[in-house]
């Protein structure tokens, strides 16, 4: 029996015993692009959340004992995973409860910690658990991309580590070092390294993927064969012989928006243009002007710490970044004040 219809969060009671449910996550866990591309009526939904997967938790008959986590996701929201898992592991601490988790295609990125829940967790022998760095999109000064960047390891070593060794016995290093080369896991090797418990032999996946959903990953030649399976295949649309010289749907704009952005590192811009509904030919040359702005930044930045430093007045190069002044007025400022100093 179904009780959610909804199309990538669905809960289903098992009809032939009634302390199971089944929890399915076939799709992006909730995030700005979910929700960005859900207003824009582009096909995705923003139901698997935290508060959406609470609701369905809470929602769940009393005599349910047994959740079954059913996970085919290329990722998402790397803090509504860590709820939703922290949701599932209090919820399996009553006692006579328990998760099971089974990886059914792809657990990648956030979709990793999710099925963390499970005890047992359970991969399919064809399926693949990937793990990666937390990734922004970010624009400011060095103090503040510093900041940023402090704040994301703190992500990493305080929320996603500490989930990830619930099973895994690997040290933190050890499991950073996984992250910050961007791993890719087969069964086999899931197992081994602790992200995964068993495996299950001859289970076939659902081709539930979104297309968009696979601009987000670095897709290992090896395994790209076997990603791109899990992809859901859109009945046809109707001929038309209209000629097009790029693709004018907003599905497509959407995608190539965050292609483009990711390539040229400035993810920040992208929600800006998809909600601007700008054209690939616009966003080329937006991300063409601001690529080169960065440039030119991070080269004036390069030359007031050197100015600095060769003043000895290093201190005072983030303030002097920070501000508008133009360099050679920099230059000219520090001057009088190294003359003021040796005075």
């Amino acid at each position: 029996m179904t009780t959610n219809k909804r199309k990538w969060l669905r809960v289903e009671m098992a009809a032939d015993d009634p302390t199971v449910a089944d929890l399915f996550i076939f799709g992006f866990i909730g995030d700005w692009i979910d929700q960005l591309w859900e207003d824009m009526g582009l096909g995705f939904d923003s139901d698997t959340t935290a508060k959406s997967f609470q609701d369905e938790v809470d929602a769940l008959p009393d005599n349910v004992k047994t959740i079954k986590l059913h996970v085919n996701s290329p990722g998402g929201d790397v803090f509504g995973a860590v709820t939703i898992a922290n949701i599932l592991r209090l919820w399996a601490q009553s006692e006579g409860r328990s998760v099971e988790s089974f990886v059914e295609g792809l657990a990648a990125s956030a979709a990793s910690l999710v099925i963390q829940a499970g005890d047992p967790i359970r991969i399919a022998d064809n399926g693949l658990i990937m793990i990666h760095d937390p990734w922004t999109g970010v624009r400011g000064n060095a103090i503040e991309i510093r900041k940023v960047a402090e704040e994301l390891d703190t992500i990493t070593r305080s929320a996603i580590v500490p989930t990830y060794q619930w099973h895994s016995s690997l040290d933190e290093d050890a499991i950073v070092a996984l992250m910050e080369a961007t791993t890719w896991m087969g069964a086999d090797e899931a197992i081994e390294n602790g992200f995964a418990t068993e495996k299950i032999e001859g289970l076939k996946a659902a081709a539930s993927l979104e297309p968009r959903a696979l601009s987000t990953l670095s897709i290992p030649e090896k395994y790209r064969a076997r990603v791109e399976a899990l992809l859901v295949n859109p009945e046809p649309g109707p001929e038309t012989d209209t000629p097009v010289d790029e693709p004018s749907a907003p599905a497509a704009e959407a995608t190539g928006v965050l292609r483009m952005c990711r390539e040229a590192d400035c993810l920040d811009i992208a929600e800006e243009l998809i909600a601007a509904g700008a054209s690939l030919k616009a966003v080329r040359v937006r991300v063409a002007t601001e690529t080169e702005s960065r440039k030119q930044a991070d080269a004036r930045a390069t030359e007031i710490r050197g100015l600095c430093e060769k003043a000895n007045l290093g201190e005072f190069a983030e303030n002097y970044i920070s501000g508008q002044m133009p360099t050679e007025s920099i230059r000219a400022h520090l001057t009088i004040m190294t003359a003021k100093m040796d005075g």
